[in-house]
């Protein structure tokens, strides 16, 4: 069941009867904006520590074990362009206990109060305790960063390949430099934004009655702030022209045992008569599995790095290569990597590594496919992207004519366009 509550307020219900139990996620999206990045973060942390009701995170975590042990999750994440805010509570299907009357009902209350029903301090700012304590928590995780060489590098490659787009260039954890400056006041502005002006897509997933839950939701303290209309949230796309002319280099060196590269391509567009899965099937040959090109021959046969693998971004066509490796044979890793891309652009791949990569493909589907949140995310894309989405039966049609013409194809058409390296001691 698919319905439009209010202009941009969608909800999605899947009464599907394989699963345990029962999630209702709540997302609120809007355009990155590098002035509202750091706040999102912290905002998701304070409304997850208490609310008017729970006033602490001691007495929220007591409520959650009330009802059999709900699981409530509050974070952040980037979705191409969008800012995403998601809220969701899971809990066990109510006909597996014994006493479970009013359990979907006390469990969208819950939901409702960590959104709509904050502990507040007064009408303009969040509960000191909550506010301190999780400005406090926030900077000491984003202190603690530049511990993880691994995601360093791959920042620094983030804020080259986006070097044209200030609002990718704060990581969507946030960054220490809005945050010493953001105020409980502040915070609360941006809150206020959220839950008048955001997108909102609602998706409940599990042996679900939707008449039941639709009576449960207009109950709810949630039920008079989805009823108004919402601001546009729309997908949009990055350009790489420019860095495929010039691409971008930049070099650090700090006192590390192990250096870093972090080196980003891109693809161009799958031809029409192509598998769409052609990038896919070319990522996992060359570096997105443990049979791959670069584990195999950088890695294993020549030692030339203790991690090296490749990931493959379909939306944004970016292709990402990450290894950890000694300075002195940074060099010698570079021109092997650079060996196994021209591997494939000239076909010296075999059968048995399409068959392969076609069964790894096959099976993440049905691995992803067997979980709460993948139709959870096929319900978001189906609202902000519906191109992305295959069917099984298209996708499995795009795996059958997937062939070596096709994964050269794309192969060939990868462009480098920005590398970072790491250099330790």
């Amino acid at each position: 069941m698919k319905q439009e509550i209010a202009k941009n307020v969608v909800l999605n219900i899947d009464p599907i009867k394989k699963f345990r139990t029962i999630k209702v996620q709540i997302d609120f999206l809007r355009p990155l904006d590098k002035e509202e990045t750091t706040k999102r973060r912290l905002l998701a942390n304070v409304l997850s520590n208490s609310t008017r009701s729970y006033p602490s995170f001691r007495t929220l975590n007591d409520r959650e074990m009330d009802l059999f042990g709900s699981e409530i999750n509050v974070y952040t994440r980037s979705l191409m362009n969008l800012n995403d805010l998601a809220f969701s509570i899971e809990f066990a299907d109510p006909k597996f206990l014994l006493s479970s009357d009013d359990l979907l009902k006390e469990n969208i209350d819950l939901l409702s109060k960590i959104i709509f029903d904050p502990n507040l301090k007064n009408d303009h700012e969040f509960s000191d305790d909550s506010f301190e304590t999780e400005k406090r928590n926030l900077m000491s995780n984003l202190a603690s960063v530049d511990d993880n060489q691994d995601l360093v590098s791959m920042l620094k490659l983030s804020s080259l390949i986006h070097r044209d787009n200030p609002n990718k260039q704060v990581p969507i954890f946030g960054d220490m430099v809005h945050l010493n400056k953001l105020t409980n006041q502040d915070l609360y502005d941006h809150y206020q934004k959220v839950i008048k002006e955001d997108t909102v897509i609602i998706n409940v997933v599990g042996d679900i009655d939707e008449d039941e839950f639709a009576k449960a939701l207009d109950n709810s303290v949630m039920a008079a702030f989805l009823k108004e209309a919402r601001h546009d949230s729309k997908i949009t796309f990055d350009s790489f022209d420019k860095l495929v002319g010039h691409p971008l280099n930049e070099e650090e060196h700090k006192h590390l045992n192990q250096s870093r590269l972090a080196l980003a391509y891109v693809t161009e567009k799958t031809d029409p008569d192509s598998s769409h899965l052609a990038p896919q099937a070319m990522n996992l040959i060359l570096g997105g599995d443990d049979q791959s090109q670069l584990f195999l021959q950088v890695r294993e046969k020549n030692s030339l790095a203790y991690s090296v693998s490749s990931s493959y971004h379909p939306l944004s066509h970016l292709l990402t290569i990450q290894a950890g490796l000694d300075a002195k044979t940074v060099d010698q890793a570079m021109e092997l990597i650079g060996k196994q891309i021209d591997f494939i652009q000239k076909g010296q791949f075999s059968e048995s590594q399409i068959e392969h990569a076609k069964k790894v493909l096959s099976t993440r589907r049905k691995i992803s496919s067997d979980s709460i949140q993948y139709y959870i995310m096929h319900n978001i894309w189906e609202n902000i992207y519906p191109k992305s989405l295959l069917n099984d039966d298209r996708y499995q049609e795009e795996l059958d004519k997937l062939n070596k013409d096709h994964i050269i194809k794309v192969a060939q058409g990868i462009h480098d366009i920005a590398q970072y390296r790491l250099i330790g001691d």
